[in-house]
């Protein structure tokens, strides 16, 4: 290890026992003033480290007009001017669409506007004014990526402001995202529309587009992937435009199912992809998640279940905690402390990557797949990060 590498990791452990002590003296603080304190759960904020542009990536201003070059990306902050919208055409007919680091999809047609997601931020007439930038006509379609409300939650405003205008707003979904919806009382526009899961063709005026809905639970229990015509692919809240993940892996309910869900999408033909959040994305960064998720589920196989398998882990926390030590404190310091482990196998290889902070929270969320779903013992270590060629 270079002497750089030798400072970065004395700086981040320096980091953990300042962040330690700060903690203790926080829940000191606090246990003298007869507050309830969560010692192990003290939680500092991730300070930005590498911004949010690669150095070997090519970033240019968005453009309502000119299209994209496909492999660059678009200079376009995570979280901008509030309420204003940056637009950069794909393709003859799809653009892409971001505002308060929520992404939509818009493709023009003949006779009208197809979107692919509204989050619940967004105010229809802002919208609205972003889209008469690139065409005069209206919106009349919107599909579900899925059904969590960050994503889909404007579906209601959007229908309303719409229905002002005497049009009546399409919705189509999955059958999976229209169970999602109902089982939460409603919480986005129930569709209009309801395509069958698996991968399925529907028609938007002359086109036909795709929505994929592959895998049972992912990300959420109701996750699809939607393919216009001319070669753009949008999926929400899996991979990352150029970096590792979000926080927790998205608040992924299902790791396996996740990387499977990604496997389908690469196995699909696109040139581009909207990812919800951030920036456009190619294949490459698939690619690259996997790389890294792969590393995590090694780092489980040599780090974490060698101690495991032979109960020494639970021995070293019983004498190191002392008697008395209860089953629940046990596996939360055991996953904080494995999550740990699993980051700094990692980090040398993956520090240099946009939202790098925040590779604890992987480790954290891959340590539970592995714990509760991978057994070493019949050689299955890791999921599958192979390509799935679509069934036509």
């Amino acid at each position: 290890m270079g002497n750089d590498g030798l400072v970065r990791r004395l700086f981040a452990r320096l980091q953990l026992v300042l962040t330690t002590l700060v903690g203790v003296a926080f829940a000191n603080a606090a246990t003298a003033a007869g507050e309830r304190t969560f010692p192990f759960q003290h939680i500092e904020p991730a300070p930005l480290i590498n911004g949010w542009q690669m150095q070997s990536e090519t970033y240019v201003e968005p453009s309502v007009t000119e299209r994209l070059e496909v492999g660059k990306r678009i200079k376009v902050p995570d979280f901008g001017e509030p309420g204003r919208w940056y637009v950069q055409r794909l393709t003859e007919r799809t653009y892409f669409m971001i505002c308060n680091a929520f992404a939509t999809t818009a493709f023009v047609g003949d006779e009208g506007v197809l979107l692919v997601d509204a989050s619940n931020t967004v105010e229809p007439d802002d919208m609205f004014t972003a889209i008469r930038s690139f065409t005069d006509l209206p919106v009349r379609a919107l599909v579900y990526s899925h059904a969590h409300t960050d994503h889909t939650g404007g579906s209601f405003r959007l229908r309303d402001a719409l229905a002002a205008q005497d049009i009546e707003l399409r919705i189509v979904a999955s059958q999976s995202a229209a169970r999602e919806i109902r089982a939460h009382q409603d919480n986005v526009a129930p569709p209009t529309e309801i395509v069958e899961d698996g991968r399925s063709i529907f028609r938007f005026e002359k086109w036909d587009f795709v929505l994929g809905t592959p895998i049972v639970a992912a990300h959420s229990a109701a996750d699809s992937y939607v393919l216009t015509p001319d070669g753009v692919i949008m999926y929400v809240d899996f991979n990352y435009p150029g970096r590792v993940p979000l926080a927790y892996i998205s608040s992924s309910i299902n790791i396996t199912g996740w990387i499977d869900f990604l496997r389908h999408v690469l196995g699909e033909d696109w040139q581009i992809a909207n990812l919800g959040h951030a920036n456009v994305g190619y294949k490459r960064d698939i690619e690259r998640t996997f790389d890294y998720l792969g590393d995590l589920y090694d780092a489980y196989a040599t780090e974490i279940y060698p101690t495991w398998a032979t109960g020494s882990a639970i021995g070293a926390a019983v004498e190191k905690n002392g008697p008395g030590l209860t089953a629940g404190v046990f596996w939360g310091n055991y996953v904080d402390q494995s999550a740990e482990i699993m980051a700094q196998k990692v980090w040398p290889k993956w520090q240099h990557l946009p939202q790098s902070e925040v590779i604890r929270s992987h480790a954290y969320k891959v340590f539970e797949d592995c714990f509760l779903n991978w057994n070493p013992e019949v050689g299955a270590v890791r999921p599958d990060f192979t390509p799935i060629p679509p069934r036509r």
